[in-house]
């Protein structure tokens, strides 16, 4: 997703050490994506609010804090883009993002203030782009993997309150879309090209019992494919012109509001 493709949420400290901590709560994102052609020109233009849950787990064992977690949005983006023709086209794309982190970072100062480590993640962007008219939809499927390199900052550090400033940046592994044009042709899996994507948050946490925790945090990341090759498109398995994803380039604004207990 994101691609991408990964989803860097820290919890901003645990109630105590060894403890198991559990998140979840809310979230919303606003999402810009763009697809150029090769020239530069802009082809596509999608953007909207999608509302989605974020959760996951994580522990600290010593100068060591491993996690696990996944984020989902789901809704639908105001489409304005072109028919293969060049003519104008407007319409929604009902969009689908879903994200899973898994990561180790390592206390690096003995107050515990900075923290580096690396992680991987998947993530997969579904998208339906609904036709109108004699214009026919299009749904396609991203899939990503990534390893990241993540680093995480305490700026502010109390009993009552934590705020954390969180930064990773992700090298993609495999990238590709499957495109399924419906009974007009054979659907195609097309390689993309591969670009760095980065994420920047700032967490901030304030207790709220003795064993759970509070997290407001806003985000915000930048990520992208480049064009694909040119493939065969196929009809029943017969050649019938050729297929290349255009270059992508995708922001993200996010706010994720998440209930944090300690066991």
């Amino acid at each position: 997703m994101g691609v991408i493709i990964v989803w860097l949420g820290a919890h901003a400290g645990a109630a105590a050490r060894d403890a198991v901590d559990v998140q979840i709560g809310p979230a919303l994102q606003r999402f810009d994506m763009r697809e150029s052609a090769d020239t530069g020109e802009r082809l596509v233009r999608e953007r909207g609010m999608l509302p989605g849950l974020v959760g996951g787990v994580e522990q600290a064992i010593g100068r060591w804090r491993w996690s696990a977690q996944v984020s989902y949005f789901d809704g639908a983006l105001d489409y304005d883009g072109q028919t293969q023709s060049g003519a104008t086209f407007t319409s929604q794309t009902d969009t689908t993002l879903s994200k899973i982190l898994a990561r180790v970072l390592h206390q690096l100062d003995d107050a515990g203030r900075l923290s580096a480590g690396f992680g991987i993640g998947y993530g997969q962007w579904q998208r339906h782009i609904r036709g109108r008219g004699s214009v026919k939809g299009l749904r396609e499927r991203y899939t990503a993997a990534g390893l990241s390199a993540q680093a995480r900052v305490s700026l502010t550090r109390s009993e009552a309150a934590i705020v954390d400033l969180d930064l990773q940046l992700v090298w993609p592994l495999r990238t590709q879309v499957e495109i399924d044009f419906s009974d007009r042709y054979d659907t195609r899996t097309l390689r993309l090209g591969q670009r760095m994507a980065a994420r920047i948050s700032l967490p901030a946490s304030w207790a709220v019992g003795p064993r759970s925790r509070f997290v407001v945090e806003p985000g915000f990341e930048a990520w992208g494919f480049g064009r694909s090759n040119t493939e065969t498109l196929y009809r029943n398995s017969v050649p019938v012109g050729v297929v290349h994803q255009p270059r992508l380039d995708g922001y993200g604004v996010d706010l994720r509001l998440t209930w944090v207990q300690s066991f």
